[in-house]
């Protein structure tokens, strides 16, 4: 893997020097067709252009045909090239997304949306942007150099005027990029409401008046606040482009009516300096036009490199390594004085769980209940390794859970969360059994639904519970031995309750797979081999009279 991605590196070094290149070169032919426009001028205003020269034809038509294909060289270029980088921009993002931890990417993720979505996009726009910013530029220092040759008193008369206005430029630069950044730090806001009317529609579906507030009293007053910024930034630079535009009229007048005279300049010198002058004003022009686009680049750039480090502080050095190590056996989980808290909000005090002593044994079926907010999931997240242990450690079979052994640990578990996602292909499982899987869609009483496709499930739009059972049949095909569940049957008709747990769980048991399951139907924890509670964030655990016994000091 590592040499293409060396390749795709330099093929992309190599293209945007190739861009540059011929964006100067695209540059210096504008520049000599304008340089031979002034010489052929010349040559009509001494007279000494008097018959048809077909070789001053042929310089025309070679520097047009110069200038063609150096444009359109260039054009491809920076189409290959701004999607090279939009590309690679994301690639890199989501590399890092994917090392990230669980905490980390729900704390960021309006944030990693709007790099995504808005900041890639400035980005490859400030890129090609920064081509054409380089064109003009080129083409700015070829007629400082032709009127230094021209005139040398006119040339630095032109280059003071410059000089005010990129002063001028600098003076209202930090409050307008001020601004940029103030709008762009908006764009996260945007996001998350964005998020609230995307996923809550159902809920909106049913009280409209939920999706009018958020937008009323969210996204509005968003909008009003970028749109003032924006446009007080974009204002400021279309002000600096009309007083770069205002002292290069004045200049121009005054060469014809004033420096003419007192410099006693002959009229094909004035003529040529103000041919080139007005070409010069062409593209300080463009150059002005584009700097708000690279400001806006450069903010986004910044905004992306700051997610990026953000993200790289909480990687564990097994992400770093890239190191995939994986187990399909284990003997015993052992929790040892785990904790986790939430971070308190303002004088609240934040939730926290434990500590907590507990273990789960190879071919085990253990439940966990409890009441709503008593912490049975922050458990379970915690167990998994999603969520950060405050204080105490986890064993797999006597050795420390730790970031050398993350990978292996994770591997052992195959999860159907309350809040679970179902895939549309079996990825990373490409070679799942296709005969067993069949046999579970009609363990599952949904064959007729769904069927087994060349890298998935043929369908995947079904009722909640019908997809909960693609979820779970998805599981079981990773033929990982900890099998976690969190409230799977709450979705599943009476019926089909009664056959998960009587029947499809024993039969998971005795194909060796562990279970592990956040439940409330308290009618089936007969079919458990361990019953645990979770009340206040403190682990219990269930006798078969179901009389509490602490495991905090087991």
């Amino acid at each position: 893997m590592m040499p293409y991605k060396n390749v795709f590196k330099r093929i992309r070094r190599m293209t945007i020097i190739l861009t540059i290149l011929l964006g100067i070169l695209s540059g210096l032919t504008s520049f000599l067709f304008l340089t031979f426009l002034n010489f052929l001028i010349g040559l009509l205003l001494t007279e000494e252009y008097s018959s048809v020269n077909p070789v001053y034809i042929l310089v025309f038509v070679l520097v047009i045909l110069a200038f063609v294909w150096s444009r359109n060289a260039l054009n491809l270029k920076m189409i290959r090239l701004s999607q090279t980088i939009f590309w690679n921009i994301r690639s890199e993002v989501l590399a890092i997304v994917l090392k990230a931890d669980y905490e980390q990417m729900v704390r960021y993720k309006e944030k990693i949306q709007s790099a995504l979505i808005y900041d890639v996009n400035t980005m490859t726009q400030g890129a090609l942007n920064s081509i054409q910013f380089l064109t003009s530029l080129v083409v700015v220092i070829t007629c400082f150099v032709y009127m230094s040759i021209q005139s040398l008193p006119l040339f630095l008369i032109t280059l003071a005027v410059a000089v005010l206005g990129v002063g001028v430029y600098l003076l209202r630069a930090t409050k307008t990029n001020k601004q940029f950044e103030e709008a762009r730090e908006l764009e996260d806001g945007f996001m998350k409401y964005f998020n609230s009317l995307l996923y809550g529609v159902k809920e909106i579906q049913l009280d409209a008046n939920k999706g009018k507030a958020i937008y009323n009293e969210k996204i509005i007053p968003i909008a009003k606040r970028s749109y003032e910024n924006n446009t007080k930034a974009f204002t400021g630079f279309l002000n600096n482009q009309i007083i770069g535009q205002v002292l290069f009229y004045v200049l121009i007048a005054l060469i014809l009516v004033y420096f003419s005279v007192i410099l006693d300049l002959e009229e094909i010198t004035t003529v040529n300096f103000l041919f080139i002058l007005l070409y010069l004003l062409g593209a300080l022009e463009t150059i002005m036009v584009l700097l708000p686009g690279l400001i806006q680049a450069k903010v986004s750039a910044n905004k992306v490199e700051a997610l990026k480090n953000e993200l790289l502080v909480t990687i564990y050095t097994t992400a770093v390594n890239e190191a995939n190590e994986v187990t399909n056996e284990f003997q015993q989980i052992n929790v040892r004085n785990l904790s986790h808290a939430y971070e308190p909000r303002l004088e609240e005090k934040g939730f926290q769980i434990g500590p907590i002593n507990w273990q789960l044994n190879t071919g085990e079926i253990t439940f966990i209940y409890g009441g709503n907010g008593s912490g049975k999931t922050t458990f379970l997240y915690t167990v998994l390794g999603l969520l950060k242990a405050k204080n105490g450690s986890i064993e797999l079979d006597g050795k420390e859970f730790n970031g050398e052994t993350e990978s292996r640990y994770k591997s052992l578990f195959s999860a159907v969360f309350n809040d679970f996602y179902l895939f549309d292909e079996f990825y990373a499982n490409e070679n799942f059994d296709r005969s067993q899987a069949e046999e579970l869609l009609e363990l599952f009483e949904i064959q007729g639904k769904v069927e087994i496709g060349e890298k998935g499930f043929s369908v995947t739009e079904l009722s909640t519970g019908q997809r909960k059972r693609l979820a779970l049949i998805a599981a079981i095909l990773e033929q990982k031995p900890i099998i976690v569940m969190d409230e799977w049957a709450a979705d599943q008709d009476p019926y089909f309750r009664k056959k998960f747990y009587e029947e499809i769980l024993p039969k998971l048991k005795a194909e060796g797979f562990t279970v592990l399951a956040i439940t409330h139907d308290d009618r089936y924890y007969r079919c458990a081999d361990r019953i645990y509670k979770m009340e206040f964030g403190k682990l219990y655990e269930e006798t078969h009279m179901f009389h509490k016994k602490t495991i905090e000091d087991a």
